[in-house]
């Protein structure tokens, strides 16, 4: 399992649903910005170093090794009601899987970047994803939706590496149950969507306001305060390609280790994407 190298023929899928609650508009630590504004900052890097991977050349087009989706949960872009909703605007407005090629060619704008380690100061990158918080926390529902594309995509590319779905939130759970079902169940329910290489990957980081005690991949949810117990529990478990991402970080994994962050700052949110989104070598460039 986890083993398929990514290819145009068969691209990988990364969803990422972020938590657009009212909470997420606090200060994060001494990093300048808000948690939504951090976690955007986080997200726009991200999909900027995935469109730079998939580059063949310097000044080469971006090839379609991805989908990709961001959801945004709690406010919605209307302002005034509360849901789930696609985070990419622009011309990607209301798409839900998204080529990475279609994603390189529609930033919503480039702006001068609010550098996370300075490396490059003043540099202009293009922004896909806004800051925005509102309302509560509807993680169950945000999950839902995340499955339901993912099942049509897996239907779609059943040979390809699972779909990797990566949670970010800074809250408790508010719409459990959602459906009938709780976070457990509906958790339950994406990582039994699969392709041939596996089951679909969910991956948890809980941002904390002041951060103390990070914790990247524990092996057990012992003395984590909550959330932790409950987002451990939906967790999955690390396979060996992110264990290999992890220590390539110099993150050490013990045996039982499951795919959760907690109490995170933003440089450790930064290193949970990174990990979370170098899946597989790329075959075909």
């Amino acid at each position: 399992m986890y083993s398929k190298s990514i290819s145009r023929t068969n691209p990988g899928c990364i969803v990422i649903l972020v938590d657009r609650s009212a909470s997420m508009e606090y200060p994060w630590g001494n990093s300048g910005m808000s948690l939504a504004e951090g976690a955007a900052n986080a997200l726009n890097r991200i999909l900027l170093d995935l469109c730079i991977k998939a580059t063949k050349e310097v000044g080469g087009s971006v090839r379609h090794y991805f989908d990709i989706g961001i959801f945004g949960y709690g406010a919605c872009a209307a302002g005034s009601r509360e849901g789930v909703e696609s985070a990419l605007g622009g011309a990607l407005s209301g798409r839900a899987l998204v080529a990475l090629s279609d994603l390189a060619d529609n930033p919503l704008a480039l702006r001068e970047e609010r550098s996370i380690d300075t490396v490059m100061p003043g540099a202009r990158v293009p922004v896909w994803v806004e800051a925005q918080h509102g309302y509560r926390t509807p993680m169950c529902a945000a999950i839902a939706e995340a499955g339901a594309h993912v099942f049509a995509w897996v239907n779609q590319h059943p040979d390809s590496f699972p779909p990797i779905i990566i949670n970010i939130t800074d809250g408790l759970v508010t719409d459990s149950p959602y459906e009938g079902a709780d976070l457990a169940e509906w958790a339950k329910r994406l990582t039994a969507i699969e392709t041939n290489d596996g089951p679909a990957l969910l991956m948890n980081i809980f941002l904390a306001q002041h951060a103390q005690g990070g914790l990247l991949f524990p092996a057990s949810s012992a003395g984590l305060p909550d959330p932790g117990p409950q987002l451990f529990e939906i967790s999955s478990p690390l396979p060996a390609r992110l264990v290999a991402n992890a220590a390539a970080s110099q993150v050490r994994v013990d045996n039982g280790a499951r795919a959760l962050g907690f109490n995170a700052d933003l440089a450790m949110l930064v290193k949970f994407l990174e990990i979370g989104t170098r899946i597989a070598a790329i075959q075909d460039r």
